[in-house]
Parts: C-alpha cells; structure tokens; sequence
C-alpha cells in the first residue's frame, strides 16, 4: 500500500488542509498541539471508520465552527490506484478505482465501503504491522508480557494462537457430542423388550375392537326407528301449543277491536262539537280583519318615525359643530405662508454658504486621516534608524555564515558515513578474525596466535582511531548547531525588520504631507461650516413643520365638503319623513298616537281569533280521519270473530289426534338407545386410538433401533476426530513456537545493529528470549549478558526504539508502507541524531515511510519535509526545502 494523498475538512484544527506523500521518506514536524498527528488519526478514520479506531468519537474530533467533517484518501495498492471519501457528519461514503481514464464507482455506503476495506488491508494489520504509534516503546518496556502482547499483534502471531484456542473448543465440541452419543446409547440398551410388549399389547387390543364392531349397526337401526316416531309425537306438540296461542291472539284482538270501536264512536261526537264553535270564531274575525290591517300599518310608521327622526337630528348638531372647528382652523393656516416664504429664503442664502465651505472641510478630513495614520505608524515604529541599519547587516552577515554552516554539516555527515562503514568493515574483519581457523583471512598465510593478536590489536587501533575522529566530526557538529540555532534566531528578526523599515520610511512620508497644508485655516473653516450646517438644520426643520402643516389645510377643506354634503341629505331626509305624516292624513304625530288608541282593542281582539280558520281547517279533517278509521276497525272486527271460530275447530281435531303418554314414552327410550350407543362408539374410538398409538409407537422404536445402529458408528467417527484435533492442536503449537522464535532470532539481530549504534557501540548486542505468554529482553556489555535494569533511563528507551523498529523491519519485505508516530520522546540529542543514520540505512529499505514528530532533527534523513503549524487557532501545512 502507498498513501498518494489526503484531504481532510473540518477535523479538529484542520479547516481545510490537503497533503500529498511520495516515496521515500515523508516527514511531517511541527510543534505539539499544532495538528500534525491528527493527520494520521484522519487516515486511520478515513479508511476504517465508523468501527474503528473504537477510542475515537465524532465530538473527539469535529472542528468548533465547523460545517461537516469530511476525509478523502488517496492510495495505491497492488497497481491500482484508490479514491475513499467519507462524509462523516453525514453519514456517507464511497470507494472509487481509476481505470486509467476516470474515476469509478466500487461501493458506496458507510458499511459497504468499511467492509471492502477490510478485505483490502484488515485493521488488525494495519494497526500492527504498518503503524507504530506513540505509546508502544513503553509497552515494549513495561514488562516482559506486554511485550510479548506487542511481538503477537506485529508478527501476526495472535492468528495461530487464535486457531490454538478455537481447535480447544472443537475438542471440548466433540467431546460433548461423544458424551451425548454415549448418553443415549446406554439409555436405549432396552429397546428390543419394549418392541415385544407393545406388540402383545396391539394383539389384546385388536381383539377388543372386533368384537365389540358387530354390536353397533342393529342399535344405530333400532334408535333411528324410535326417533321417527319421536319427531311425530314432537311435531304434533308443537302444533298443538303453536294453535292454543294462536286462538289466545285472536280472542285477544277481537277484544281491542270491540274498545276501538266504543273510543272512536265517543271521539267523533266531540269532533262534531267544537267544529260548530269554531265556524262563529271565524265569522267574527273576518268582520274586524280590516281594522287590525290599518292599526298595524300605523304602528310600523310610528316606530320609524320617531327612530329616524331622533338619530338625524343628532347627527345634524354634530356636523355643523365640526364643520364649524374645520373653518376657525383653516384661517389659523392661512396666516402661516407669509413665514414659509421667509424661511425659504434664509434655507437658499445658508446653502450657498456651505457650498463655499464644503471643499475646505474634506481638505481638514484628509489632513485629519493622515494625522491617525501617522499616530499608528509612530505607535508601531519599536526601533530607531540606526538600530534598523545595524541589525541588517546583522541579518546579511547570519545568511552568510548559516550557508557557512550547512555546507560544513554536509561535509561532516559525509565524513562520519565514511568513517562509519570503515569501521563497520574493521569490525567485521575482526568478528571474521576471530572465528578464523587454519589460514589468515587478510595475506592467506598459516593464522598463529600471535599473528591474530597483532592482526587484532591493529585492527582495534584503527578502530579507535575512527572512533576518535567520528568523535571530533561530532563535537565540531554539535558547535556548529549550536551557532546555528543562534543564526536561526537572528534570521528570524529579517521580518520585523523589514517591516519596520516599511514603518519608518512610511512615517518620514506621511510628515513630509503634513507640512503642506495650513492647518489651522483649515479648522476654522470646519467650525464654520459645523456652524452654518446646523442652523441649516434648524431652519430645514421648522420649513418642514410648516409645510406638513399646509399640507393638513387642503385634507381639512375636502373633509368640511364632505361633512356639507351628509349634513344636506340629513336635512331632506328629515323632511321626507314630515311629508310622509302629512300623507297618511295626519297633522301631528299626537293625531297619530290617538288613532292608534283608539284602533288597538278591535288590533288584540283580530289576534285572538286569528288562529281560529287554520284550527277549524284541522278539526274537518281529524273528522273524516275518524269516521274511515272507524268503519275501518268494524270490518277487521267482523274478520277476526270468524277466523277464530275456524282456528278452535281446527285445535279440537289436533287435541283428539295426539297422547301425552306415548310421547313420553317414547322419549325415554329414545334417551336409553342413544346413550347405550354413545358409549359404545366411545369405548371403539378409544380402542382404535390405542392401536393407532401403539402401532406408531412399534414404528418409531424400531426407527430408533436403526439410529441406535448408525449412532454408534458415529461414536467411532467422533472419537478418531478429538484424536485428530488433539494432535492438530500440537502441531499448530509447535509451529507457532517455531515461527516466534525464527522471527525473534532475526529480530534480534536487527534490534542489535540499532541498539549498537544508538549507544555508540557500548553493547555489543541484544538477547531476545521467547517464554510461555513472556518475550524476555537483555543485553550484551563486556561479553556478559545483562538485565534491563542494567541500563539508563535513556539507553532502554533506545532499547525500545531499537526492538520496535526492528519488528517493522522484520516485516519490510511484505510491507510496503511504514508509519512512525512520535519515534523520539525521551530520546537525548545524541540518540536523535543517531536515529537520522539510523532511518537513512534501515527505513530505505521500506518504499514508504511517513513520520510524524516535533523534532527537527530528523528532516537530514527524510526526503520530503511537511511543516504543520497554527494560524490563528488553525492548522496550516507548508513544504519546506529538505536540509533547510
């Protein structure tokens, strides 16, 4: 896998950022806190999000003001090139390939695209194989079983030791099914005796059945005769009863008949009597309908009359007392136009004023602006002329000694390289030295003791002497960092310098403007103008005041039209209704009110009687209705009394026909036969369910005598299966074993190299040590092997480094992709300057590599430098040249 790009959005305090990584070594360095180990936790969410990492949630890492927090990744693996991006606040995702034109889709949806990752690269390999994460050179540290917890997830070794536990559970699985098989073969052994007594059992009960089968057809014959002549007897009661109810209906409406008809003969005589009162009632109101007529006429008028009058004559006081405020107020109006024209005037002599002044005043403003800018600049300005000019020089001579430096640190890397593999080689040539037998390995003579010793002793005083310069090459290294970390310092003043200068040359110009205007001309003709502008103020206000004020005179003269116009139709409307008085005979309305007196008896005597024609109407007809209903209830009375006589002659034939006695009879052996029968039926069922059940039973017995059979050839089959997985189990065991003490030795020998280096070949090694669920660690000093706790707090957290490193190193072959977060906390100067050589000879061999670290050291040995830093609470990337 290679890491090509990756963009992230609103992610803690990446807004936006996007890196891209090449081959080689990637190094991303930057201050803690400034964003940069965030990246890798984007990674690790982009490509296996949302399960995983499980310690990371959406508020862990969604940036305060953001939007939505979104990850793509860029990545090639196995020649093809991917495209993953994960919209994390909402939910979605997809996976796309480039086919070498386009980009197309593979899956979408949030676990869609999590699975395929997974079947890509599995978490657990990642995790363990490609990434070192912070944390991990202290559990290697920690004791021997963290440890050995570290070399399983890295070499992969969890899986075998997995397929050791799961092979346990398939034993414990057979061997459960062994014991079940067991159990039910022993709790069978009785079988065949059972099969022989459920037989005997079926011979008895077929027995039974036949001879009890005959018995039942001349009994179900025998009931089916008496339950014949049992519905007859019942038919012919029924009919009886049915009939005696029938005559008691009928008596019993022949009765209501006979009532009916006395109740309407008695209600028809009363009809007949308020009919001829009614006939006077309506003859005497006919007589006084004209009266009542013209009183209600009358009265309407009245009543109109008096509500008209009394509402119009109100409404007319009122609109002459408002058309009367209307006049006095439009001649207080008319007096104000002789002061708008004045006012106007002074408004025109005001403004012209101003105009003479306007250019002065924006002269005074500019001024004015110049005067804040120069303040500000002034306020800024931190050093003087001469102090600017001599720290320029400062700033021209550091440039020049910080290429001086750089130069000379390339030099002396290359100078120690050499030095370094000159002695990389004498050490060889002693270890071979040292194992040599018969002839010398250097001239090809017979190899003497004493010629080996003075070959050695050589040897070693090369040795030393390469140690010795490498020594120097370092001390002069160490001077030359220091001074640059004091030219860094002066370097970074260039800035503020410059920008004072800007400041200074910026001041020297705003005075020099300054000087060309009179200033104080200038503030008088400001304080005029202020002055003019707001009497203008004042005399624009009162204009206007006036002006709305005339304005209100045109509303007031179309309101008093208007008020005119209702006041005269109030006025003809009053009138009117004068005239109308007058029309229907009367003088006065005292006239009226007497006429009214005087027709109101004859008015309430017509409403009294009015209702008598709709009432006599009623009755004339309830007339007719009763005579109908009457001859009506004669004629039904007349065919009731003779289908009554017809129903008791037919019950009396019905009475004669039928004998309770031989009813009862009857019943009662019906009764006897039918629960003879019933028991008899019930008995058969029961033996016949009993030999269906006992011939089930004898099938499945013997079905179980087949299984019995085939249960214990199974039981042969299980017990050579557990024999199989036992010794599955201890091949798998040994293997693992195998494969962890293979990997540790090579590992080891990794470890070695690293750990020599990173403490100046004070140890010459590392023992690595595979033990039950333990991988123990030593060292190698003075040709004795040493615990951990022989060592500095600085030399085991090399130690770690060293192991850590030597893991992934391990696996470079299958790997193609190395991440390291952090490699160098607690690691002193001369350990991290180590590490650079360190990560130039061993991490080369991994195609990519991408580290994460605030130590700046480490940008000798990358290929590619990413600098994160924050910008106003913001992280912001930069590629910075590699040696600067």
């Amino acid at each position: 896998m290679k890491v090509e790009r990756l963009i992230i959005k609103d992610f803690r305090s990446h807004k936006l950022t996007k890196v891209n990584f090449t081959s080689g070594i990637n190094l991303i360095v930057g201050q803690n806190g400034s964003g940069k180990s965030s990246l890798l936790d984007a990674l690790l969410i982009g490509l296996y999000w949302p399960t995983k990492p499980k310690d990371l949630k959406k508020d862990d890492f969604f940036r305060i003001g953001g939007t939505s927090t979104e990850i793509t990744v860029f990545f090639e693996k196995d020649g093809v090139k991917y495209q993953l991006h994960r919209n994390i606040t909402k939910g979605l995702s997809f996976v796309k390939y480039w086919d070498g034109e386009r980009w197309q889709t593979l899956e979408s949806g949030q676990r869609q695209v999590r699975e395929w990752m997974e079947r890509l690269i599995p978490y657990d390999v990642f995790l363990n194989a490609i990434y070192i994460r912070q944390g991990e050179i202290d559990a290697i540290l920690e004791s021997d079983e963290s440890r050995e917890k570290v070399v399983r997830q890295v070499l992969g070794l969890d899986k075998y030791e997995n397929a050791y536990k799961n092979l346990l559970d398939v034993k414990k699985d057979i061997e459960a099914r062994i014991k079940a098989v067991e159990d039910y073969l022993k709790s069978t052994e009785n079988i065949d005796s059972l099969i022989g007594e459920m037989e005997k059992e079926l011979t008895n009960t077929l027995r039974e059945i036949n001879g009890l089968s005959p018995q039942l057809p001349n009994l179900r014959k025998r009931l089916a005769e008496v339950e014949g002549r049992l519905k007859e007897l019942d038919k012919l009661s029924k009919d009886i009863n049915s009939m005696r109810l029938e005559v008691k209906k009928r008596e019993g409406n022949v009765g209501i008949l006979k009532a009916r008809i006395g109740e309407l003969e008695r209600k028809l005589s009363e009809i007949e009597e308020r009919i001829g009162g009614l006939r006077e009632k309506v003859r005497e109101a006919e007589m006084l309908r004209e009266k009542a007529e013209l009183y209600t006429k009358l009265s309407e008028f009245r009543k109109r009359y008096s509500d008209e009058k009394a509402r119009d004559e109100k409404l007319v006081e009122s609109y002459k007392a408002q058309i009367k405020s209307i006049e006095e107020r439009l001649a207080e109006i008319e007096g104000l136009k002789s002061r708008v024209e004045e006012l106007e005037g002074k408004k025109k002599e005001l403004s012209e004023k101003l105009e003479v002044l306007k250019e002065g005043t924006k002269t005074y403003e500019e001024v004015r602006a110049i005067e804040a800018s120069l303040r500000d600049s002034r306020a800024k300005l931190k050093l003087s002329e001469e102090e600017i000019e001599r720290l320029e020089g400062s700033i021209e001579g550091a440039k020049k000694r910080k290429e001086e430096i750089q130069r000379r640190l390339e030099e002396i890397n290359g100078e120690r390289g050499a030095l370094k593999s000159q002695a990389s080689e004498k050490n060889r040539a002693i270890l071979e030295l040292k194992k040599a037998r018969g002839k010398c390995p250097v001239c090809g003579r017979e190899l003497t003791e004493e010629h080996r010793a003075e070959l050695l002793e050589k040897y070693l005083g090369e040795v030393r002497e390469i140690s010795r310069k490498i020594k120097e090459l370092d001390a002069e290294e160490r001077k030359l960092r220091e001074e640059l970390v004091d030219v860094e310092k002066t370097l970074k003043r260039e800035r503020e310098v410059i920008a004072q200068r800007e400041l200074l040359e910026r001041v020297k110009e705003l005075e020099s403007r300054l000087k060309s205007y009179d200033i104080e001309g200038l503030k008088a003709k400001v304080e005029e103008y202020e002055r003019l502008r707001g009497e203008l103020g004042k005399v624009e206000g009162e204009l206007k005041n006036l002006k709305e004020e005339l304005e209100k005179a045109r509303a007031l003269e179309k309101k008093r039209d208007v008020l005119q116009r209702k006041l005269e139709s109030l006025e003809s409307r009053l009138g009117e209704l004068d005239n109308e008085l007058k029309n229907l005979g009367f003088s006065s309305v005292e006239e009226l009110d007497e006429k009214l007196k005087e027709l109101e008896p004859d008015y309430r005597k017509y409403l009294s009687l009015k209702g008598s024609a709709e009432e006599l109407e009623r009755e004339e007809r309830r007339l007719t209705l009763t005579r109908k209903e009457l001859e009506s209830a004669r004629e039904s009375l007349e065919k009731e009394t003779a289908v009554l006589l017809e129903l008791r002659k037919k019950l009396e034939e019905l009475e004669r026909a039928y004998n309770p006695e031989e009813h009862e009879k009857v019943r009662e052996e019906f009764t006897r036969l039918r629960e003879e029968l019933a028991k008899k039926e019930e008995k058969l069922r029961g033996l016949e369910e009993k030999r269906d059940q006992l011939m089930e039973n004898i099938r499945k017995l013997k079905e179980e005598k087949e299984k019995r059979k085939e249960k214990a050839r199974e039981l042969e089959k299980l017990k050579e299966a557990r024999d199989r997985v036992q010794r599955l189990r201890e091949k798998v065991k040994h293997y693992k074993n195998l494969l962890k003490e293979g990997a540790l030795a090579k590992v080891g020998e990794i470890a070695s190299e690293i750990f020599e280096e990173l403490t100046e070949e004070k140890y010459s090694g590392i023992t690595v040590k595979a033990e039950e669920n333990k991988v123990r660690l030593g060292v190698v000093y003075d040709g004795k092997e040493r615990g951990l706790g022989f060592l500095s707090g600085g030399e085991r957290i090399a130690l770690g480094l060293a192991f850590r490193l030597a893991l992934s190193l391990y696996l470079a072959g299958e790997i193609s992709l190395l991440i390291l977060d952090e490699p160098t906390p607690y690691l002193d100067d001369e350990r991290r300057r180590r590490l650079v050589d360190i990560m130039q000879r061993y991490l080369r061999k991994i195609p990519q590599v991408i580290v994460v670290s605030h130590d700046e050291e480490l940008k000798d040995a990358a290929d590619r430098v990413i600098r994160v830093g924050l910008e106003n609470g913001v992280s912001v990337l930069r590629e910075i040249e590699v040696g600067v």
